[in-house]
């Protein structure tokens, strides 16, 4: 019988010094390190399976409050980047998903929840782990300001399950509908239905290795398919400095490439489940001390989220000293060289943008603008497609 416990399930560990006979050197600004499954530990047997949990990032700093520039990490699943749902900023400033033991008040983001052994039934939207079959690893990309001189290390945490025994899991959904999915803020419910399954003869999958790529997090789902989310996003340009909207919205050129992009115009077939948001100034060689932010919320079928008195006072205050959404590193609120940082804030109620236009917003305070490249917004939650 196996344990079904958590355990390191790859160690990408990238030391400029090492090997010493030859040693790798800095990581360039643009260019990315992908680093074999067997080089990160990342490797199963040909009996296994794998669930991804939660991710941990030790970013490269030369000092405290020096920090070198680990743009974007991405999950590599049995050889097929995951770029499209998992797009994690490594920077310390604004890590997104921190060592475990350094999280204050201990809130962790996590990709979902694991198989649960006592459960007969698998609650679809709660394991959105991500799933693979044969290795994982990762992609690091080096932004275009600061090389990385100094090692840093991703560690992906999960479960791996020995083939026979996955059968002990029951099933993926229930017979009839498979899933669905409640909005409790606006009072919204959406029902998610899968093809008969010809072994169960309902809408539930049977859990084994044969289906597990078919389930939440896998590469092979049937529509509709179920996905953890998460990006980061930097404001591409300047705020207005009259206090309006400011979208990061790529057609607009508010941010830089599409897996930075957070303006959703959905139809019936998509939908985005936002559970978690948050939003970070950070300084630039321009803009040493970031200043003039506001507000930060979302905008959904033309409504602020969460709603004030007034459209003014609408969504959360963010300023420097009062940011309700703070993240990364634990600085301004913590002194630079504290060793501790704050996950990405979990929303009192998850917000569902379906068959309607949605997005987040950040706002300055109207004194002056939120200088470009200084706003860093962090988003999570669940993707759900329903066209093939």
């Amino acid at each position: 019988m196996e344990h079904f416990e958590l355990r390191c399930l790859c160690d990408a560990f990238r030391d400029p010094a090492a090997p010493v006979a030859a040693p790798i050197g800095a990581q360039a600004v643009n260019t990315w390190w992908r680093p074999t499954p067997a080089a990160a530990f990342g490797e199963l047997e040909a009996d296994e399976r794998g669930e991804i949990v939660f991710a941990e990032i030790w970013s490269p700093v030369t000092a405290p409050g020096v920090e070198e520039e680990l743009k974007k990490i991405i999950i590599m699943l049995d050889g097929e980047e995951y770029g499209k749902y998992i797009s994690l900023s490594g920077i310390r400033a604004t890590v997104m998903a921190p060592p475990k033991d350094r999280i204050w008040s201990g809130n962790l983001y996590s990709f979902g929840t694991p198989l649960d052994i006592i459960q007969a039934v698998q609650n679809p939207l709660a394991n959105t782990t991500l799933k693979y079959k044969q290795n994982v690893s990762v992609a690091t990309l080096v932004g275009a300001v600061t090389a990385i001189t100094q090692p840093y290390r991703i560690r992906l945490w999960g479960k791996v399950y020995k083939n026979g025994e996955l059968p002990r899991f029951g099933v993926m959904g229930s017979a009839a509908p498979w899933a669905y999915l409640t909005e409790r803020t606006r009072n919204r419910t959406m029902v998610l239905s899968k093809p008969i399954n010809p072994v169960t003869k309902t809408q539930a999958i049977p859990i084994n290795a044969d289906t597990w790529l078919t389930l939440p997090g896998g590469k092979d789902q049937a529509i509709p398919k179920v996905n953890p989310f998460a990006r980061y996003a930097y404001n591409l340009l300047a705020t207005d400095a009259q206090q309006g909207d400011y979208q990061f919205r790529l057609s607009t050129g508010g941010v830089l490439e599409e897996q930075e992009n957070m303006y959703w115009e959905f139809d019936e077939l998509d939908a985005l489940f936002i559970k978690g948001l948050g939003v970070k100034l950070v300084p630039t060689a321009a803009m040493p001390i970031p200043a003039n932010l506001a507000r930060t919320g979302l905008r959904i079928d033309g409504n602020y989220h969460p709603k004030g008195p007034t459209t003014r006072t609408s969504m959360f205050p963010t300023t420097v000293g009062i940011n309700e959404l703070n993240f990364g590193h634990l600085a301004p609120f913590a002194p630079i060289a504290h060793p501790y940082y704050a996950a990405i804030p979990k929303l009192p109620q998850p917000y569902l943008i379906w068959n309607e236009i949605g997005y987040p917003v950040i706002r300055d305070d109207g004194v002056a603008a939120v200088a470009l490249n200084t706003a860093v917004l962090a988003l999570t939650g669940i993707r759900i497609e329903m066209r093939g």
